[in-house]
């Protein structure tokens, strides 16, 4: 596992005992809560291909590729690693073209950096 991977690992960890980020993962569809599942596929430089899967409110890291992500990223693992310090997030990291959304949308990244910022605050 590569630096961003770690990080972003440690990140999850704490994001699964934190309920207030949990509730990030859920969405009100006509008044009836439905949680929401999706695949986080990461291919940044410099390290192995990772994914993270959010599925019954809960995250989890898995190094590898899977084959039916929503969302796709590609770019600087940097740019990861300074998001899980809190010193950016995904919106100005895709801004300034460190990370590139090259399959689904970016309000489903926007999603993941809410429950992110909500760990942090946390600490």
């Amino acid at each position: 596992m590569g630096v961003a991977s770690v990080s972003l690992g440690k990140i999850i960890e704490k994001m699964n005992t934190i309920e207030k980020a949990q509730a990030v993962f859920v969405t009100d569809v006509a008044g009836k809560k439905i949680d929401w599942e999706m695949i986080f596929q990461f291919n940044l430089d410099n390290e192995d291909p990772f994914f993270v899967e959010t599925k019954e409110r809960k995250a989890k890291l898995v190094a590898g590729t899977a084959s039916d992500a929503e969302i796709v990223m590609s770019g600087d693992n940097n740019a990861i690693v300074r998001i899980c310090e809190g010193k950016g997030d995904f919106t100005h990291a895709i801004s300034r073209e460190q990370i590139t959304v090259e399959k689904g949308k970016v309000m489903d990244v926007i999603r993941l950096t809410r429950a992110i910022t909500i760990v942090l605050k946390t600490k």
